[in-house]
């Protein structure tokens, strides 16, 4: 079962198993891998999938499909985020973004500061190539800048192109 909620594309743990068995280059290891990753992992009925895997499109996706699955996870949460709190992004004084693999120029802090009219003088970072560590790394820098500016407002996006690294293959 596919489920769209909002732009979001969730998928089930029976879809989950559906995009494992398509997957031809597959070992019977390989696949007994990924059931029990399925299985122990917490993948639920309702987990993010990108919309290039569900649409068997994992071996060819573009840098167009990289962005489109980043705006749409970043820039959702983010409107949710201003619309739950009621704070502006005018007012946003730091802003932290990390990703892992995908790291696009200009920057996805530059496209978040540029898509929400952000002031010139926010303290933009943006983490990229880190691995999982980042989002680790990303708090820290916010909290050392929250020791030099007192009453900051600031945002950390902790996020990844999960379509984009798709690996559909047994070797590394």
């Amino acid at each position: 079962m596919v489920d769209v909620c909002q732009r979001w594309i969730f998928c089930s743990s029976a879809s989950a198993v559906k995009i494992v068995l398509r997957n031809r280059k597959l070992g019977l290891e390989e696949y007994r891998f990924l059931f029990k990753t399925i299985i122990s992992s917490g993948i639920g009925e309702n987990t993010y999938c990108p919309r290039t895997v569900l649409e068997g499109r994992e071996e060819c996706s573009s840098l167009k499909d990289s962005y489109h699955e980043i705006d749409e996870i970043m820039f959702d949460t983010l409107d949710n985020l201003f619309k739950k709190t009621g704070i502006s992004p005018s007012e946003v004084d730091i802003l932290v973004v990390n990703v892992s693999l995908f790291s696009p120029a200009p920057s996805l802090a530059a496209r978040i500061i540029n898509r929400y009219k952000m002031r010139e003088n926010v303290k933009a970072f943006n983490l990229a190539g880190m691995g999982c560590s980042a989002s680790v790394v990303a708090i820290d820098v916010v909290q050392q800048l929250f020791k030099t500016y007192k009453n900051s407002v600031g945002i950390v996006v902790s996020t990844e192109d999960l379509g984009g690294h798709w690996y559909c293959g047994t070797e590394v």
